[in-house]
């Protein structure tokens, strides 16, 4: 179970990563200006905009397996078709199709892994995200390789789509087929062993509506993981460009620089769960906002590409954890109902991931690419401030543990 959960996170990182590495490749072969890439990515957050609502409730009504089946297979099909996209209105198209596989995937993917997590009685969603890292490096890896090795992005995507396809068949079946029903047997298990056996909660005269968005007490939440995913957004579609168009760097070291990045994520990830566990939920998110700040402020005040290789590295393990982290708070919020809850605050997450990167390009055509990359650091400052709310609904919302007995 947790091993085919891994594999999901690490394949779903792979084909994003495959696409950010190569989007030069792609605005090249099409011959797009900087704002037209802009208009393309609309298409990501077209999709995003469109189908986050409704998967999250179709997860929280129907389970994660139907829809995370379903989701990947429409996300590699999209990835094979933003290679052999003809013109600007058919990649816009097509990374909407991209967009809505992705978040179909990620939603459920992230439902399944606090689950397990539950399953396993100790914080290890942090190391899921790990693997999407790790899974983000080795497309990141393989598309350098294939762009230092003049292969195109046809061939490129068309592989990767089919590996990962294999590889995403044999993890589905070991993944949980009624999630929500074992969230609510699994649901703080020391608490549920001193109180009656009690009939699931499923509530069938009241079905859980289609659409998911957040309620009170998630907002909070919900804005700190716009701010951050904001961030992984504008690093995924912009980050190779900028190293190629501002400091000078070639197709593959544009690469090698998503590469860190990622790398960077991955330290963070892997870290997370001991850390969060000593500093707690606002100390710990306010320590990865200032991270992040600082590498956004290395890679843009120095257009170079060593500074650029830094600066993404620094960005990569400030903004790591942020996501895993809040999800996990999530869920601890809404106890009895986890999976909606990570739905509603993915819904607003999302958002700000899908948007960050047409904002940059609409900036990046009025003034430069340079300029537009300090909406990073300004990203970094607002969730610093945001993750200072969290400590209120940290004391007023989160379930208190049990006291424990004292010893005679």
């Amino acid at each position: 179970m947790r091993v085919a959960v891994s594999a999901v996170f690490f394949i779903t990182g792979a084909a994003f990563a495959a696409w950010a590495s190569r989007v030069p490749a792609v605005q090249e072969r099409l011959g797009l200006s900087e704002g037209q890439l802009a208009v393309a990515l609309v298409g990501l957050s077209g999709g995003a905009f469109l189908g986050l609502p409704l998967v999250g409730g179709l997860v929280a009504r129907y389970g994660s397996r139907p829809v995370l089946h379903t989701g990947m297979a429409v996300y590699l099909a999209g990835l094979t078709g933003l290679a052999f996209a003809p013109s600007l209105p058919m990649l816009t198209v097509t990374l909407a199709l991209f967009a809505c596989g992705n978040t179909a995937v990620d939603v459920a993917m992230n439902t399944q892994g606090v689950l397990v997590e539950r399953a396993y009685g100790r914080n290890i969603l942090g190391g899921f995200h790990a693997m999407f890292s790790l899974g983000g490096i080795a497309g990141a890896v393989a598309g350098s390789l294939a762009a230092s090795a003049g292969v195109g992005t046809g061939p490129h995507f068309t592989i990767t789509a089919l590996v990962l396809c294999a590889a995403a068949a044999v993890a589905a079946t070991a993944l949980i087929p009624d999630p929500q029903g074992r969230a609510k047997n699994t649901d703080r298990p020391a608490e549920a062993s001193n109180r009656p056996t009690q009939a699931p909660n499923h509530h069938p005269q009241n079905p859980t509506p289609l659409f998911a968005l957040p309620t009170t007490g998630l907002w909070i939440p919900g804005l700190v993981a716009f701010c951050a995913l904001m961030g992984e957004g504008v690093m995924n579609d912009w980050g190779a460009v900028y190293l190629h168009d501002v400091t000078g760097a070639s197709p593959g070291a544009a690469g090698a620089g998503f590469a860190l990045f990622s790398a960077g994520m991955v330290a963070g990830r892997l870290s997370a769960d001991r850390i969060r566990a000593r500093t707690g939920t606002v100390r710990f998110t306010l320590g990865c906002a200032l991270v992040a700040a600082v590498g956004a402020v290395v890679a843009i005040s120095v257009p170079t590409t060593g500074a650029g290789f830094a600066g993404y590295a620094l960005l990569g393990l400030g903004m790591a954890a942020v996501i895993p982290v809040i999800f996990s708070h999530a869920a601890q919020l809404r106890p009895e109902r986890p999976g909606p809850a990570i739905a509603a605050v993915s819904a607003v997450g999302y958002v700000g991931f899908l948007a960050g990167p047409p904002v940059i390009g609409g900036i990046a055509e009025a003034v430069d690419l340079r300029a537009a990359m300090f909406v990073l650091p300004a990203l970094m400052g607002a969730m610093a401030l945001l993750s200072l709310r969290l400590r209120r609904r940290d004391r007023t919302t989160e379930p208190k543990r049990p006291k424990r007995p004292k010893q005679p």
